[in-house]
């Protein structure tokens, strides 16, 4: 299966280096929703009930992955305003499908949209929070208005995670893991990135990463891709200014364009 992660333009450069791709974990209690892990209703008759959301914030983290690539509103929130990127990763060679590794696999991992949280209440104690069921709940547990996100999450336990700097990485060592990078429709200076990381650049040599770049699809609202193609040549990366005005140009045209 092949998941999404839209990511920043500075973000780019963790994913590839030292020979693995590195991706990041991220607990619950980080992510944006104020609701999050709130879709069910704990057993509220005991403190320690009470604190389980926090013990498992302690002990698991999640990946974050989307199924479209061309979200406008995805690109607008997770990746810097269009200036980022999307990385196709695929979850088999990422390990994301093996049960052992994961404790929610991405194919189990669809979030559950709902218009109004649960009110039955969840009985939790410290020995159940490796618990698929019980995580399943409470962490892909959403809020119908999060819909648009399409996504689907690996959740791993910390103990299996490197910690970089308060930073938990997953290192992955299969570098076919990722199958593609979409460059964002506002992104500039995408080749000096490549140029200035050696695993990165290698991939995309060898084909074995596909380079897309966002384009405006006419009469639409939509974002549509067309193949982008890398040269290691620095004569052929100079971009004349007279060049980039008439990308603009072409653009505006794409954007400005309503018919057929």
């Amino acid at each position: 299966m092949i998941l999404y992660k839209y990511i920043d333009h500075a973000s780019l450069n963790r994913f590839f280096k030292d020979g693995y791709i590195s991706i990041k974990f991220t607990p619950h209690s980080e992510f944006n929703d104020p609701f999050e892990s709130y879709g069910y209703a704990l057993d509220d008759e005991s403190i320690e009930s009470l604190t389980m959301r926090y013990v498992i914030d302690q002990n698991l983290a999640c990946l974050c992955l989307s199924k479209n690539p061309l979200n406008v509103l995805m690109w607008s929130h997770y990746a810097d305003k269009h200036q980022g990127f999307v990385v196709a990763i695929d979850t088999q060679r990422a390990g994301f499908d093996d049960e052992e590794k994961c404790l929610i696999t991405a194919s189990k991992g669809d979030i559950n949209y709902l218009e109004n949280r649960i009110k039955s209440k969840l009985k939790i104690s410290r020995e159940d929070i490796y618990d698929t069921d019980i995580i399943s709940k409470l962490l892909l547990t959403k809020s119908l208005h999060w819909q648009y996100e399409e996504e689907v999450r690996i959740i791993k336990k910390k103990e299996s995670l490197q910690n970089h700097d308060s930073v938990l990485i997953d290192k992955i060592v299969d570098l076919k893991s990722v199958t593609g990078i979409y460059i964002g429709i506002n992104n500039k200076g995408f080749d000096n990135i490549i140029k200035n990381n050696s695993t990165l650049e290698e991939l995309i040599l060898k084909k074995t990463v596909q380079l897309y770049k966002c384009e405006f699809k006419k009469s639409t609202w939509d974002l549509t891709i067309e193949d982008y193609e890398y040269t290691p040549y620095p004569h052929d990366m100079q971009r004349m200014d007279v060049f980039d005005s008439v990308e603009r140009v072409l653009r505006a045209m794409e954007r400005n364009h309503i018919g057929d």
